[in-house]
């Protein structure tokens, strides 16, 4: 039993225990791999105790763990990620730097929106439309024979629609009123006013509405249908007008483009708007077709004046129902902003 003892001794001097006080091994001659091992992982372990308090580490440990991952930048262990200084200084430039970036991007943009809110006009200032310029012009008669651009549909949609153009329309009679009124006429019934019918007494606003606002080329067809249904309303400040001034005795002569064979259709349409005991209803014959407006019209006013009236003063919505002779002392030009007839 004693040597077995001796034994047991002897081999357990070759594995000496470390001790816990000193955390050393005592190791015997031809045991240096283990010692060399057992010293690299002393000098691991001393390397992460040390990076224990880094950035990103998920618990306060002395030791970490004896088994992780990583290269020279980043160790990665169950105890947490473990970021060296210089990874430390690289994400905090990269953040000051994308933090620099996203600061220029946010002076410029506003830089560019104020620029942006300088161009633009302010609340409450109009910005020029060409389409009205081209409706002025063509009421100046500064442009002949046009038909509304297709890019100006909507403009003359909301001038019709907004209640603009009846405004314009009462005003420009209302002139006429104001000039009219305050003339005292004879009593042989003779002083006469002339009117236009279509657009000036009736209006063809609901057609246009249904073509365009007259955006698109005149149609002869669709046009005659409208005009045999005999529903042109009337156009109320002329329908007015026409009361008031026919109760002082004055007479009206009405002259129409339209052809003599539509005379029974017109006659009805008047009626049912409310005009009633004019003086002369005149529609193109047979021999004026295809003569230009303004030549007819002209023709059969100095008929009229050969019967002896008087014409004072004439309306319409195109000027050539008040250019040439025998137009009156004054004439006044209604607004039409869908077609034009010359």
């Amino acid at each position: 039993m004693a040597e077995k003892g001796g034994d047991e001794e002897s081999l357990l001097a070759n594995f000496a225990v470390p001790s816990r006080a000193s955390s050393s091994y005592t190791i015997e001659p031809g045991h240096e791999t283990l010692a060399g091992s057992r010293s690299s992982s002393s000098e691991s372990l001393g390397s992460r105790k040390e990076s224990t308090n880094s950035l990103f580490s998920r618990r306060p440990s002395d030791w970490g763990s004896r088994y992780g991952i990583g290269t020279a930048f980043v160790q990665l262990d169950d105890a947490g990620i473990y970021l060296s200084s210089l990874s430390i200084t690289i994400l905090l430039s990269t953040l000051a730097t994308i933090g620099i970036i996203l600061f220029a991007l946010v002076v410029t943009f506003a830089i560019l929106l104020g620029h942006c809110q300088k161009s633009l006009p302010g609340p409450g200032v109009a910005v020029p439309d060409p389409c009205a310029s081209f409706a002025l012009n063509g009421e100046l008669n500064n442009l002949q024979g046009w038909i509304v651009p297709s890019e100006c549909q909507d403009f003359v949609a909301r001038y019709v629609d907004s209640g603009q153009y009846s405004l314009d329309f009462s005003l420009a009679v209302d002139a006429g009123r104001q000039y009219l009124k305050p003339i005292v006429n004879e009593a042989d019934g003779l002083d006469m006013i002339v009117l236009d019918i279509d657009d000036t007494c009736i209006s063809h606003v609901p057609y246009y509405r249904a073509h365009h606002f007259g955006a698109e080329l005149f149609n002869v067809t669709s046009w005659h249908f409208w005009v045999m249904k005999a529903s042109a309303p009337p156009l109320e400040p002329m329908l007015s007008l026409y009361t008031e001034l026919r109760a002082l005795n004055w007479s009206f002569a009405l002259i129409t483009g339209r052809s003599e064979n539509e005379r029974d259709i017109t006659e009805q349409n008047l009626l049912a708007a409310g005009y009633e005991g004019w003086a002369a209803l005149i529609l193109r014959s047979e021999e004026n077709e295809g003569v230009p407006a303004v030549e007819y019209k002209t023709k059969e006013r100095l008929k009229l004046e050969e019967k002896g009236f008087r014409i004072w003063s004439g309306f319409g919505d195109q000027w050539s129902d008040l250019t040439g002779s025998a137009s009156g002392s004054r004439t006044f030009k209604l607004p039409n902003p869908m077609y034009y007839i010359y």
